[in-house]
């Protein structure tokens, strides 16, 4: 998958819902400190399309709006735009000024903004907007994250599962149409995962679940390179399926887990037909030589048929 992929900004945005407090703690420590996560953080899907009408287009689709309870009884409302396209546009600052406005003038709420960068494309710093007109002044500052300027030291070293998605949007930049570079980053996140290197056995199942969904799709890899590495993984899937309930269910090596099953059903099948054929062969065996006056004892072991068995067709023949 390519940075502007169709389903880039919706993985984005479902990583961000499914592990919004590891999200929040990683982003903002200061921040997660205050809030009372006893209160479950509220989406507020449909105030972002009034506040963003064009919020409905792909292009919009990872933004999120959520509304947070802090320690104190106050609102607190986080906006995070995810910039996939990257590179310098000259409206950027103004519109994420505009989307801060519109959040105050609407519903009259604080707001922790946050845009994200996820290109490769080298940015001018946008993280203000300044306005100037014949004396009337306005900066607005927001916090801002640029995935490519990171550390990967510093990501694997994290304590924060939600780094591991960061790893794989950094990993994607990296990697560019490097398949085998990207196929190594895969492999190595993917055992950081199973391997539980950044104890993500403490996280529910479900947000286990969608780490290792985000992480599958965002480095998608062709079929002769997915299928090789679920065969190099298998043995630690299974392991952790026992542990974690980990389903490769949404993931690209869903369809190598079912043509798997399906060939052993099919050994299984043939096996099962195999010996079918043969017991009723023996049994049509047997029932000649009873109805020529044959011994039980002596059809059962011809024909190697349980003696009760035999039993049981001599009474039913008589």
């Amino acid at each position: 998958m390519e940075v502007g992929h169709p389903e880039y900004d919706f993985l984005w945005k479902e990583v961000i819902t499914e592990l919004f407090e590891e999200f929040l703690l990683f982003f903002s420590p200061e921040l997660y400190e205050e809030i009372d996560f006893t209160s479950q953080p509220e989406f507020l899907e449909q105030e972002l399309h009034t506040i963003i009408p064009d919020s409905k287009s792909n292009h919009r689709y990872a933004d999120k709006l959520v509304k947070l309870k802090l320690k104190n009884g106050l609102e607190q409302w986080v906006f995070v735009h995810i910039e996939v396209q990257g590179g310098y546009k000259k409206d950027f600052s103004k519109r994420m000024f505009q989307y801060f406005y519109r959040v105050m003038d609407l519903y009259d709420q604080r707001i922790f903004a946050l845009a994200i960068f996820t290109s490769n494309v080298s940015t001018v710093k946008m993280n203000s907007f300044h306005y100037e007109f014949f004396g009337t002044h306005l900066n607005y500052h927001y916090n801002t994250y640029r995935i490519a300027s990171q550390s990967e030291t510093e990501l694997l070293q994290s304590n924060n599962p939600f780094a591991l998605a960061v790893l794989a949007g950094f990993y994607l930049i990296n990697s560019n149409k490097d398949v085998d570079l990207k196929y190594k980053y895969k492999q190595k996140l993917m055992r950081l995962i199973l391997e539980d290197k950044m104890n993500v056995r403490e996280l529910n199942r479900k947000t286990i679940q969608q780490l290792f969904i985000f992480i599958d799709h965002i480095l998608r890899l062709p079929d002769n390179a997915e299928g090789k590495m679920y065969k190099e993984l298998k043995p630690l899937i299974k392991k952790e399926d026992a542990h974690m309930g980990l389903s490769l269910e949404d993931t690209a090596f869903a369809k190598f887990a079912r043509k798997e099953a399906r060939e052993e059903g099919l050994k299984e099948g043939r096996i099962e037909g195999i010996e079918q054929g043969e017991k009723q062969k023996a049994i049509e065996i047997a029932t000649r030589i009873l109805k020529k006056g044959g011994a039980e004892e002596e059809v059962a072991d011809i024909t190697g048929l349980p003696l009760e068995d035999v039993m049981r067709l001599k009474e039913s023949l008589d």
